[in-house]
């Protein structure tokens, strides 16, 4: 499903993030700092859906893609967030 212009939240690892924009590309915020933006590679993809990717702050775009906008910007968030936890790390937090 497309991404409308404007406004929308997602939560994501029990932080909210904002993306405004569009329509076709749109700011990723938390707590407004900019982590990225969220790209239309393609308005019509192989399925008739607008393909979507991210850009990091520096410019550089994300090898991910897809038409699901949603898991496309998550996927950013996980790797650019500082505010989450490496999913990967068997770092517990806790000194141990």
């Amino acid at each position: 499903m497309a991404l409308g212009t404007g406004e929308t939240t997602i939560d994501h690892r029990d932080h909210l993030y904002t993306l405004a924009g569009g329509p076709e590309e749109w700011a990723i915020t938390r707590d407004g700092t900019l982590l990225g933006h969220l790209v239309v590679l393609s308005s019509a993809g192989e399925e008739g859906e607008p393909v979507y990717t991210t850009r990091r702050v520096d410019g550089t775009d994300s090898a991910v893609e897809g038409t699901d906008w949603d898991q496309v910007a998550r996927a950013l968030l996980n790797e650019v967030d500082p505010a989450i936890a490496d999913p990967t790390s068997d770092v517990s937090g806790d000194g141990s």
